[in-house]
């Protein structure tokens, strides 16, 4: 299959960013205050950290061999068939996730109209960016150009009305930073690393990329920072004003109404919320049916899905699976926080599989490691590979302590039901031990 270039880096970076910033700064910052009080700017700047150290080697291998669907092309290209499919398998069940930044659009909208029906309007955002999505990436790009412009603004709206009036002697409290102690501290880490480790995502556009060798590294470290900088300086402002008590699981939106003069708090709800979760939505649309492409026509899912638009050049099918998938846990009236924490657990799992892949990456495929952009020794991404999969063990240790049996074992059942399914169908492909 072959898609058309058509990104450039500013849409490439608009997407990263969006994916990055939308959850992470209206809905999460308000369980970080839950779990570590006034130690959440911390936890952010950390995340972030965390983020970019497990994001180096997809970045240096995305520099190497961008692709359509490039996290699950890393993974076969270097670990085999089967783990490639392991890894895409779990990356497509959290795709429900987008259900995450849907209800998040819907509360902040009964924020300025409360007689809204929260589900419908959860499901009717992720039917909005669906039929953008199926016109075609580029618009989806251009809108989402707009919208970023629209949510940084927001903002540092909020940020400039609200960072004087900061009580910062509450920062250096050591009860009130950490009320939880390290375990509440370390839960809100997990959190964050959900709010900020979304960039390398845009990988999955490698192949609709103009110059993806250039622009791939440069969009997920440069919208990780950003969205780091505007998520830790909202925290400040969002815990550092009101009484933990008020802000505490809230929404930015008890903060914005203290903060920002009438005439600007229903912009920044428009501008900032509602554009926050717009992004995200729409960034995930754009690169969550890559690798699903690749992999059916690599024969571990029916070709017929990933059937192509001849006008729009969209994949239709995958888009309504994707669509119908989102739409599951709104449904079922999930709450935000058991949906991020199940969420987060899957993505722990499986972002160990491309740190794997980078690992073996220069004695697999020594030849495209030597062409990468993106220059790093074959001990250095070794050394970066595992540390970026210790964090992420002891990140999916603290994330499946928040989760409650039920959600153990429904992610312990997809596991083996994955690893059955693979073994099944490896031989119908004939993919053996040779293959691997």
């Amino acid at each position: 299959m072959q898609l058309k270039k058509s990104l450039g880096f500013w849409d490439v970076f608009a997407i990263a960013l969006g994916q990055v910033i939308g959850s992470g700064v209206l809905v999460l910052i308000g369980i970080g205050i839950g779990f570590t009080a006034y130690a959440v700017p911390i936890a952010i700047v950390l995340s972030a950290i965390f983020s970019i150290i497990k994001q180096l080697p997809v970045v240096f291998m995305g520099s190497a061999m961008p692709a359509t669907g490039g996290l699950y092309v890393y993974c076969k290209r270097v670990l085999g068939p089967k783990a490639g499919f392991f890894f895409l398998a779990l990356l497509m069940v959290t795709y429900f996730l987008i259900a995450l930044f849907a209800l998040g659009f819907a509360e902040y909208a009964l924020a300025l109209l409360p007689d809204l029906n929260a589900k419908y309007v959860a499901l009717g955002v992720l039917l909005a960016f669906y039929i953008v999505n199926l016109l075609g990436i580029r618009q989806a790009a251009a809108i989402q150009k707009v919208m970023i412009a629209f949510l940084l603004c927001g903002l540092s709206a909020l940020i400039f009305f609200g960072i004087l009036e900061v009580d910062y002697t509450d920062f250096t409290d050591q009860e009130k930073l950490f009320p939880d102690g390290w375990y509440g501290f370390g839960m809100a880490c997990v959190l964050m690393s959900f709010a900020t480790g979304g960039a390398y995502y845009v990988s999955e556009l490698g192949g609709e990329m103009k110059n993806p060798h250039h622009d791939l590294p440069r969009a997920i470290i440069y919208s990780t920072l950003v969205a780091a900088f505007f998520i830790a300086t909202v925290s400040i402002v969002a815990v550092g004003i009101l009484p933990v008590e008020q802000t505490a699981g809230k929404t930015l939106a008890e903060v914005a109404r203290v903060i920002l003069p009438p005439s600007l708090y229903a912009a920044f709800i428009v501008s900032a919320a509602l554009f926050a979760f717009a992004t995200s939505i729409n960034s995930t649309f754009s690169w969550a049916t890559k690798s699903a492409i690749i992999a059916c026509e690599d024969g571990w899912l029916p070709k017929r899905l990933a059937v192509v638009n001849k006008r729009f050049n969209t994949p239709h099918i995958m888009l309504t699976i994707l669509l119908i998938v989102a739409s599951i846990p709104i449904l079922a009236d999930k709450d935000m926080r058991y949906i991020i924490m199940l969420g987060s657990g899957l993505v722990f799992i499986y972002d160990i599989v491309p740190l794997l892949a980078a690992f073996y990456f220069a004695k697999k495929l020594p030849e495209v490691f030597a062409n990468a952009h993106f220059r790093m020794s074959e001990k250095a991404l070794k050394t970066i590979s595992v540390i970026g999969i210790l964090i992420l063990l002891v990140q999916a240790n603290l994330a499946f302590s928040d989760i409650d049996n039920t959600g153990r074992m429904m992610i312990v059942g997809y596991i083996i039901m994955v690893i059955v399914y693979i073994q099944k169908r490896s031989k119908i492909m004939g993919i053996g031990v040779k293959d691997e």
